[in-house]
């Protein structure tokens, strides 16, 4: 990755700038909030269900990979804490609205 810079202290310019991409804007033409918040639904849902199957088997002595065990475990916890806030921000967000309407 060597690129082509003039020494310090020149006055010349690289020849070719780097192209800079516009980021996507959000909300077009990507998925819609409620598609956002059913893929943290079923992402927290499986990743509960994947940490518990883990447990259960290290728990039955099917598997000693108790380090993933718990690393599925954390992910299940962050995925639905992350769930709970979400739920709590539209909870927040509706109840403001409803009293600017009042």
């Amino acid at each position: 990755m060597a690129t082509n810079l003039p020494a310090i202290g020149s006055n010349a310019l690289p020849m070719e700038l780097p192209r800079i991409e516009r980021p996507e804007t959000p909300g077009v033409g990507g998925s819609s909030f409620s598609e956002q918040l059913r893929s943290i639904a079923t992402n927290a849902d499986d990743r509960s269900r994947v940490a518990e199957q883990l447990s259960n088997e290290y728990a039955a002595g099917r598997q000693n990979d108790l380090h993933g065990t718990m690393i599925a475990g954390a992910q299940a916890d962050i995925s639905i804490r992350l769930l709970a806030s979400v739920r709590n921000r539209c909870l927040e967000a509706y109840r403001e609205v409803m009293r600017m309407g009042a």
